[in-house]
């Protein structure tokens, strides 16, 4: 196994290509941004861009982003322009590390109360996959490994989970929606498998109107299963570690 994480963007293209449509999941709606974008182009293809409001945040493998203050929320495209132009390209600090911001992603500002937030994480070890679930999620959850709720999938021939495990083993205090959000796990943990994931962590999760949105997300795919999921995949990001660009050979392999 060769764990290499993905952009955000790759990881919310694959997720709206292959879960089923019916499992309650919304569309992730997004549009990157670098130096070399066309932003009269960008708003022709995305026309939402003009006409919702909106998050934009960068998208470089860079954790909290929020508390780091890296993330324009609830503003209108021409504010969202003017702060990816203010940063793109900039030096920028985070803990010990030091980079420049070269990648954004825009998506529309999903309104909800803090209650509709949720925290899910699936990733594989030596002989399981493991899913955790609180259902509390936003910047300020702390340490989820010792309050979320977890189950373990040994490893067999076919790994899968279906929605009455789910809601058993990990909505026990989830106050409402579990039928939606069961369902959304099971279809998600089926993608997580098919497409040879090996973390993917989505927080907040929210869970409002019916629907289940991905928010937040990072994630990592078994580089060594390219061969099996080229055609599912596409063209996958794989991003530097933030303080660094990529390598030549990296750039080329990417």
């Amino acid at each position: 196994m060769s764990a290499r994480a993905i952009s955000e963007a790759s990881g919310k293209r694959l997720l709206n290509c292959q879960l089923e449509s019916n499992c309650g999941a919304a569309i992730s709606r997004f549009a990157s941004v670098t130096s070399k974008t066309d932003w009269d182009k960008l708003t022709a293809e995305n026309a939402w861009l003009n006409s919702e409001k909106l998050v934009v945040k960068p998208d470089q493998l860079i954790k909290r982003r929020g508390k780091l203050g890296l993330i324009k929320m609830n503003a209108n495209f021409a504010q969202v322009k003017e702060w990816v132009i203010e940063r793109m390209g900039r030096d920028q600090q985070i803990g010990k590390a030091s980079g420049k911001l070269r990648r954004f992603i825009i998506e529309p500002f999903v309104a909800h109360k803090q209650e509709e937030e949720a925290y899910v994480c699936i990733y594989s070890v030596r002989d399981k996959d493991i899913i955790l679930f609180h259902h509390e999620g936003g910047v300020d959850i702390g340490d989820v490994d010792s309050k979320a709720s977890k189950l373990d999938v040994e490893i067999q021939e076919k790994m899968e989970v279906n929605e009455e495990l789910v809601k058993s083993s990990l909505l026990g205090k989830l106050t409402g929606g579990k039928d939606l959000v069961a369902k959304f796990i099971t279809a998600l943990y089926k993608q997580y498998v098919a497409l040879h994931f090996t973390y993917m962590e989505i927080n907040p999760l929210v869970i409002t109107s019916g629907k289940v949105y991905i928010l937040d997300m990072a994630a990592k795919l078994d580089a060594t299963a390219d061969f099996l999921c080229r055609g599912k995949w596409g063209d996958v990001e794989y991003p530097p570690p933030f303080g660094r660009d990529a390598y030549p050979e990296e750039a080329f392999i990417a």
